[in-house]
């Protein structure tokens, strides 16, 4: 007990605490894979592919729309960066976020007819395939990326939570 502290107050956890972590991570998963979040897939309705990379690894979750208008998970995707990909630009880690995502999700994404809507943080890569002047390694990104059928949206970072927290757990 400290000084100024009351007997009977009980000590609050610290969110950092091993053990916290470990039973917000269960519930965590446990939510984002119950029956009324996860959806079907249904290859008639158009795709969305929320997107994102971290110092450390990608993340993504591809969505659609369900019957209620809200947009349901149908699949995630997270990746840690190998040792040398943490060395890549910011550009390079949202450009090689989105290119392990669509390879992740190919099988519904790949020959889809509609557009599928990818949202990202990071703007720049929304004009991917208008730069100049880019390395070997984005231009040949950049040329997998135009096999698929895609209409990339900036989606500001705070709205962007689903990506963002799959790309984070390896941090």
């Amino acid at each position: 007990m400290q000084a100024g502290e009351e007997p009977d107050q009980k000590r609050r956890p610290q969110v950092n605490e091993p053990r916290v972590v470990a039973e917000s991570g269960v519930a965590t998963k446990a939510l984002l894979c119950c029956s009324p979040v996860l959806a079907a897939p249904n290859f008639d309705l158009p795709f969305k592919l929320e997107v994102d990379a971290s110092a450390t690894g990608a993340g993504a979750v591809l969505l659609q729309e369900g019957t209620d208008g809200l947009d349901h998970p149908v699949c995630y995707f997270s990746k840690k960066f190998l040792k040398h990909q943490l060395n890549y630009s910011t550009i390079e880690k949202e450009a090689l976020a989105l290119l392990l995502a669509l390879q992740h999700f190919e099988v519904y994404v790949g020959s889809s007819s509609v557009p599928v809507t990818v949202f990202t943080d990071h703007n720049p890569l929304i004009f991917l395939s208008r730069m100049k002047n880019t390395n070997q390694r984005i231009m040949r990104w950049s040329l997998y990326l135009q096999g698929f059928n895609l209409d990339l949206r900036y989606k500001r970072g705070a709205d962007n939570i689903l990506a963002d927290t799959l790309s984070r757990a390896y941090q």
